[in-house]
């Protein structure tokens, strides 16, 4: 029987190395680590049964450790110990997840039956589990007002029918489906989302159905595993396999059919109207009237504004709990603001919102009203609060709201009247009306066609990367956490939890390296991380970090690994790419100074020329992105480099003291001093690399050809602010 096998998470020397004796001589399988960062990646790569975890830990606390340890493996048990314990600190830790509470100094016999009653429990039962399938079953608070939805669950729940939800995006489709699925007989089945916008049609089709092997005297095919498929955006399902569908959910009824459907429920969704699509001939009929009786509207945020701040409160809560720390009091007035607001998202923005605020105010003791997203407290309809304190009566105050709901509709359809009257469900007759009503005047808007959108991506799940850096030389590493649509990239630092956005406004200093600073807190060396980021077009991440980015050997190319080790999620948010439309440069080309250009093109490159001393000499390399592997097999790989003399200058001003013989290029007396290069052209490429990273810090990827010369950090950002001003004066 293999062993169980114990991390333990301590700085103390002495009291790892007594219960590393101990717990060896008792039979398990013990590891150790010095730190939250060290132990993180070490459970990320091998998860142990057991984590016996200090609080007091040098980096990243304890409780900061077992926080992000749940959000990505629930499965791991927890016991905490602790020299300097409270009450509090123990009901913290408990609520996070933690098995057990000890205080040094402890008792031998104390620890290993703890040890042991909690490696018991874990083989008895899967506490996790259980409580994660009792929160599905439970309807969420944001449907609870919602009587007709209250009802479609209870009465879906009590069968296995597939069934089809509809409402706009971001009405909680999804959540519904989850409950249904989790109050069913067959509640434990996985559960298996497809998004028909992005899922290829053999991936789709694989996990649908198979067809039939007719063979006399032989029994039917076995189904290759029970689950549950959830299939989002039906409408974007091909023609062909929306007849098949149809096809096998009728097998049942039809038993000729030539395939056999897998799944033992299926749901499926759309934010469309499918009759509308039906009459165009862009829905298949036979596919919707297969769910003629198991259909369930969920209705749109708006329509139950009186709810919402419930819904918020509720949230709240929840990530109060979810997180075991105070949250910053919320103004009334925010929670008015959000009442006020149209959400077109629905509850998913609202969620996302909050989300947000979360993050980025947790460092001030109130989230007030300028908090929220300018176009919730102060819309781009310009909404005058005091118009509301004007208004004589509830019906001129409902007047002022419609109004500014319909400007707020109107923009987000880009003036067009047509469609805005069908997102609002009336008729262009009454909607010409209430145009008149309130005095709108509809704008001109420029007739080119629509900017391509792509959707806006996170990882599926925390990953965590340990190194040293570059500059500081101290041990260091990161944590990526997933973050909702609309976030952005964001820096967290791992003891203090307060958070620096990846925008150019934050840029600190670009002496060697790119850092950035908000308030008290900074974070360097963030190109490498950066770029891969871009390359990999990840929109909305959390980076929990210390001071400074691990250098790891140089290069980009374990960052790749780690994103790649995280899984992509695209998510159900659009982004549109930055299209250069002009010539744009910095530095003084004319004078053989460093300087950068930017100019239009149909897809991005970066080319880039360099002269230096042997061994370098001079460079040029272009690099046109093709997608991440592109960047993963012809730039990520290339490594940091430097020359003896100014290594040994750095080193005298307190950078480059983490800079070893493995993790950058050593030049000197014109040779490479400590490996071989992986590139003839190993320098111009990392130089590129730079300019990829930097450029990430205008928040989304741009499109346009880039022309470098001798130029580094200081140069890549002046352009970008050019950019940046000549875009704010656009808009």
């Amino acid at each position: 029987m293999a062993k169980e096998r114990i991390l333990i998470v301590d700085d103390e020397k002495n009291i790892v190395s007594s219960l590393t004796s101990i717990l060896s001589d008792e039979g398990y399988e013990v590891s150790m680590a010095g730190d939250g960062i060290e132990a993180l990646e070490l459970i990320q790569k091998d998860p142990p049964d057991l984590v016996i975890l200090d609080i007091w830990l040098p980096g990243m606390d304890g409780i900061e450790v077992l926080k992000t340890l749940k959000s990505y493996n629930l499965g791991v048990e927890v016991l905490i110990m602790s020299g300097h314990g409270t009450i509090d600190t123990a009901i913290k830790a408990t609520k996070l997840g933690a098995q057990d509470f000890i205080e040094k100094p402890f008792s031998l016999d104390r620890i290993t039956e703890s040890i042991q009653n909690i490696l018991q429990e874990k083989k008895l039962s899967r506490a996790t589990e259980t409580r994660s399938l009792k929160v599905l079953k439970e309807l969420p608070v944001c449907f609870e007002s919602i009587l007709e939805v209250k009802k479609g669950i209870k009465a879906l729940s009590k069968h296995m029918k597939p069934v089809l939800i509809l409402g706009e995006t971001g009405t909680g489709k999804e959540s519904v489906a989850r409950t249904i699925h989790a109050q069913s007989r067959k509640g434990d089945l996985p559960f298996t989302k497809l998004n028909c916008v992005f899922r290829k049609k053999q991936a789709i089709q694989s996990q649908l159905f198979m067809q039939k092997v007719r063979e006399e005297k032989s029994v039917s095919n076995p189904k290759s595993g029970e689950k549950v498929v959830y299939l989002s955006n039906i409408e974007s399902l091909s023609k062909g396999l929306q007849e098949r569908l149809a096809e096998a959910i009728q097998s049942t009824t039809h038993p000729d059919s030539s395939f056999e459907f897998l799944p033992d429920r299926l749901f499926i969704s759309s934010s469309e109207n499918l009759e509308d699509l039906v009459k165009k001939g862009q829905f298949h009929q036979g596919l919707l009237d297969c769910f003629k009786e198991t259909s369930l509207l969920i209705p749109p945020l708006r329509s139950r504004a009186a709810s919402i701040s419930v819904i918020a409160k509720d949230f709240l809560e929840e990530k109060r709990r979810e997180l075991g720390t105070i949250l910053p009091k919320v103004d009334e007035e925010v929670f008015t603001a959000l009442c006020l607001y149209s959400w077109p998202g629905n509850i998913k923005e609202l969620r996302n919102v909050l989300e947000k605020l979360i993050l980025t105010c947790s460092n001030q003791q109130t989230i007030g009203i300028q908090d929220l997203p300018k176009e919730i407290w102060k819309p781009q309809n310009q909404i005058d609060f005091n118009s509301f304190n004007e208004a004589g009566s509830l019906q001129e105050a409902e007047s002022i709201w419609e109004k500014h709901f319909i400007l707020h509709h109107l923009k987000r359809n880009n003036w067009d009247i047509d469609q805005t009257y069908k997102v609002l469900k009336t008729s262009k007759k009454q909607f010409q009306e209430k145009l008149k009503f309130h005095s709108i005047k509809i704008q001109k808007v420029n007739s080119t066609s629509p900017q391509k959108k792509y959707p806006q991506r996170t990882l599926k799940r925390s990953v965590v990367l340990c190194g040293s850096s570059l500059h500081s030389g101290i041990k260091t590493g990161l944590i990526l956490q997933p973050m909702p649509p609309g976030s952005g990239i964001i820096f967290g630092d791992i003891a203090s939890g307060k958070t620096i956005p990846a925008k150019l406004e934050n840029v600190q200093s670009t002496d060697y390296s790119t850092c950035l600073k908000k308030g008290p807190n900074s974070v360097g060396t963030i190109e490498h991380i950066m770029a891969t980021l871009h390359m990999y077009r990840i929109t909305n991440l959390l980076i929990k970090i210390g001071d400074e980015a691990p250098v790891m050997d140089g290069s980009a190319k374990d960052f790749c690994e780690l994103l790649e080790d995280g899984e992509f999620e695209d998510q159900d948010d659009f982004y549109e790419e930055i299209i250069v439309d002009k010539s744009y440069s910095f530095g003084n080309k004319e004078k053989g100074e460093p300087h950068i250009s930017i100019e239009p093109s149909d897809n991005f490159s970066v080319s880039y020329h360099m002269e230096y001393p042997e061994p370098i000499g001079i460079q040029d390399f272009t690099y046109e992105f093709q997608g991440d592997e592109s960047f993963k097999n012809e730039i990520a790989p290339a490594r940091t480099f430097g020359f003896m003399e100014e290594v040994a200058q750095l080193t005298k001003m307190g950078y480059a003291s983490g800079g070893k013989l493995d993790n950058f290029i050593l030049l000197g007396d014109k040779k490479v001093l400590n490996t071989k290069l992986r590139f003839k052209d190993e320098f111009a490429r990392h130089k590129i690399l730079d300019i990829l990273g930097d450029f990430y810090l205008l928040g989304k990827p741009i499109r346009g050809k880039i022309k470098a010369s001798k130029s580094g950090h200081t140069q890549n950002v002046g352009l970008l602010k050019k950019i940046r001003d000549s875009l704010i004066e656009k808009n």
